[in-house]
């Protein structure tokens, strides 16, 4: 398998780094999008990339230009940009790397699909409609509405200028300025997930833990119940990150079954030449 890794520019003339695996067979493409506080190398990404591969499926996986992590693959130690995120920004991101795929002989005419996790499964719903060849949606424990905020703590973010957040695994305080709050209020209706699923006009997959302690899995059943063509897996006791930890030192059950569930699903989707 051949794995490169690559830069390119955000919309904002920030870099976007990636990494591509492509077997040397591959007829068909996933693009791998990370959730809040996370990186292309976290935990499960380079695994699940990795059982694609072997299956002759390619992938890309991705930082997202404000995520944070600079050019130590998976250090916080751009703050400044992570403070500044968007889901705008994101998905203009997600749109950048769908014009890299496109410049790119080997892949271009590959048919696609797009896996998100958390925060990322809201990122391929909702930049769904600008991605070229798409032949699915995988979400993995989904986020299902943007709003995530009461009246409160909106009072208390526009009072202080911004929110913090800790990063258990660092131990980092990452602030998030006002920026994604007022994108919201900007942008409400492009921001609506649930309008976004009930506008897919291709194939979804939504997989969710039981026990998933961050997004409670009624979130993915929600997307699920908007979407024409669905199918929900919940798997029975897995968490928000399906048992992964950063970084991967075995492969939980948990997760094994949502990367064959996904695999499966991309198989059925996204054979080359397939309407």
């Amino acid at each position: 398998m051949n794995i490169r890794q690559f830069t390119i520019e955000s919309s904002e003339g920030l870099p976007i780094r990636g990494t591509l695996s492509v077997p040397r067979d591959a007829d068909c493409l996933v693009l791998v999008i990370h959730g809040f506080k996370g990186f292309r190398q976290w935990g499960f990404f380079p695994w699940i990339c990795e059982h694609f591969g072997r299956a002759d499926i390619a992938s890309v996986r991705f930082d997202m230009s404000r995520n944070g992590v600079g050019e130590n693959s998976d250090q916080f130690d751009r703050l400044d940009l992570f403070e500044d995120d968007t889901y705008s920004v994101q998905i203009e991101d997600l749109r950048s790397i769908d014009r890299f795929v496109n410049g790119d002989d080997a892949l271009r005419d590959l048919p696609r699909v797009v896996l998100g996790h958390s925060r990322g499964g809201a990122i391929a719903l909702l930049g769904s409609k600008h991605l070229s060849r798409l032949r699915g949606v995988v979400t993995w424990a989904s986020i299902s509405r943007v709003d995530r905020w009461d009246e409160a703590t909106r009072a208390q973010w526009r009072q202080d200028g911004f929110q913090e957040v800790l990063n258990q695994r660092t131990g980092q305080r990452m602030r998030v300025s006002l920026a994604m709050l007022e994108d919201f209020e900007r942008h409400p209706a492009e921001l609506n997930i649930l309008e976004a699923a009930k506008g897919l006009e291709v194939p979804l997959l939504a997989i969710h833990g039981s026990s998933d302690e961050s997004v409670a899995v009624e979130e993915s059943r929600a997307i699920a119940r908007e979407v024409r063509n669905s199918s929900l897996v919940v798997i029975e006791g897995a968490g928000h990150t399906f048992g992964a930890i950063h970084p991967l030192i075995d492969v939980p059950f948990a997760l094994r079954a949502a990367a064959t569930l996904t695999q499966s699903f991309i198989r059925a989707h996204s054979l080359r030449g397939r309407a």
